[in-house]
């Protein structure tokens, strides 16, 4: 079929219950679908592939292997059809981007974030190889087959996988230069679930440094040496010398994770919403706000930033990044993910999202409306701007809300007035960096004393630790370590 009948097939019904709504991908095995069941009102990706394709029992297979599994990690498949020219798989739909486009456009990740990706993914895989008596490998294991899709993992393509039995058949074998382990390149090469292991090594190398390891692997020297052993240990030519299985390389890194970090929250154990607003146009705070969104998802910490004013900047940056919107009317650029000011009258699903970042704009009496767990204001710090920055802190802290000040745009020299009660360790001058989605040392630094600050919550002490403020003073109390950035001192 050319292109021209491809369009005209976009407002289909197939099986008289799938509307089709455009093209998502083509490729050499054939062409996936954007639809909407219309019983249920949910979107479908639909997979079809020639019958007359030489790689058409790969679609047979792929749908075979995944009909039975349950994961949070692996796409459903709600669906086999056939016509007299196409098979079709009915999968769920999965809007995100591959981990490969994500380093690609970001550059590499932060530690934290490459165990945490590497541990949603042995568990998949180790639930892969114990799914039955007969262990399933992947044996695709690759960046461009893992979607990140709202923080979650997913691994797709099955097309290569299958058990341990069917593995070792004659015949030819596939892999992705770079994440095949050496056993895959051989005829002769016995494949087990440490062919997958391998992989599983090589991808979280990709995801902390960009580039894929080579054999035989020596980390750089300038590595973590913890998360080095780990890859080490994955990344071996001897199957022998690998871990053994993704449930025993998970539990290390799940070690990993916390160390140094033993009382490391990660914010998932309830909601939290922070509320940003400026002493007046221009303060900086979506500057700000943008920061702290970049600096908690570094740390491992998923989270959405909300535009809650008509500034614009939302929709200037969708367009300055070319973001398409998801089915939550969410953007993404260099892994910060955000939901632009839709209007009053807009009404969306609401995104899986636990923890979140408001941006207010000049609107603090609408910021502490929100009731929300903390609030910071941004001050503008310039000299002509002080009256304005006095009032609007002494209002914020009249509202019992714990809070944290940030002042914008200090010169040397230049006083601050701080309103009456004021804590002094709740108010931080901002450091200059022209590039909020760039981390340097001071300004992790900052956001590291200002989030301690900000999040320990006052006025609950009754409730003790049992209560969501206790919870919340014990998270934070005990954080992210650092030395702390130097608070406003006068």
């Amino acid at each position: 079929m050319d292109r021209q009948k491809e369009v005209v097939l976009v407002s289909a019904v197939l099986f008289g219950k799938y509307q089709l709504y455009g093209i998502l991908g083509t490729g050499r095995a054939g062409t996936v679908f954007l639809a909407v069941h219309l019983g249920l009102e949910e979107y479908r990706a639909i997979k079809r592939v020639p019958k007359s394709f030489l790689k058409y029992e790969h679609l047979r297979r792929e749908a075979l292997v995944l009909k039975e599994l349950r994961h949070p990690g692996i796409p459903i498949i709600f669906d086999v059809e056939e016509d007299e020219f196409y098979s079709y798989l009915i999968e769920e739909y999965l809007e995100g981007e591959s981990l490969y486009d994500l380093v690609k456009k970001q550059g590499h990740l932060s530690r934290e974030l490459a165990i945490s990706y590497g541990i949603q993914l042995t568990s998949i895989i180790s639930y892969l190889h114990l799914a039955g008596p007969n262990p399933i490998l992947h044996l695709d294991l690759q960046p461009k087959n893992l979607l990140l899709c709202h923080d979650t993992v997913k691994l797709i393509d099955f097309g290569l996988a299958s058990s341990v039995d069917d593995a070792n058949m004659p015949g030819e074998r596939y892999g992705t230069v770079g994440c095949a382990a050496p056993e895959q390149y051989s005829k002769d090469g016995v494949l087990d679930e440490r062919t997958d292991i391998y992989a599983i090594g090589a991808i979280i190398h990709y995801l902390f440094t960009g580039e894929f390891p080579k054999l035989p692997y020596k980390p750089a020297s300038s590595m973590d040496a913890d998360l080095a052993a780990v890859m080490k240990g994955c990344i071996k030519k001897e199957k022998e010398e690998r871990f053994s299985s993704a449930q025993e390389l998970g539990t290390r890194l799940g070690q990993l994770k916390n160390m140094g970090t033993a009382a490391k929250d990660r914010l998932q154990s309830s909601s939290l919403t922070i509320a940003l607003a400026g002493s007046k146009s221009g303060a900086g705070t979506t500057h700000i706000g943008i920061g702290l969104s970049v600096y908690l998802r570094n740390h491992g910490y998923p989270n959405l930033f909300e535009e809650k004013n008509d500034s614009g900047m939302g929709s200037g940056l969708g367009d300055y990044a070319a973001a398409k919107r998801d089915q939550f009317g969410l953007l993404r650029y260099q892994g910060f993910i955000w939901r632009p000011f839709y209007g009053l009258g807009v009404k969306l699903k609401e995104p899986p999202y636990k923890n979140r970042i408001l941006d207010y704009g000049k609107n603090v009496e609408e910021a502490l409306m929100g009731t929300p767990d903390a609030v910071i204001l941004v001050c503008d710090g310039s000299s002509w701007s002080r009256n304005s920055a006095f009032f609007s802190a002494e209002y914020v802290m009249k509202s019992h809300i714990s809070y944290g000040i940030v002042y914008n745009h200090v010169t040397r020299g230049t006083g601050i007035r701080l309103p009456e009660g004021a804590v002094p360790s709740r108010c931080l001058k901002a450091p200059y960096y022209p590039d909020p989605f760039e981390m340097n040392a001071e300004t992790e630094d900052f956001y590291n004393t200002l989030l301690k600050a900000v999040l320990e919550i006052k006025g609950r002490k009754k409730r003790g630790g049992s209560g969501f403020g206790g919870r919340i003073r014990e998270r934070i109390s005990r954080m992210i370590p650092g030395k702390g950035h130097i608070p406003w001192k006068g």
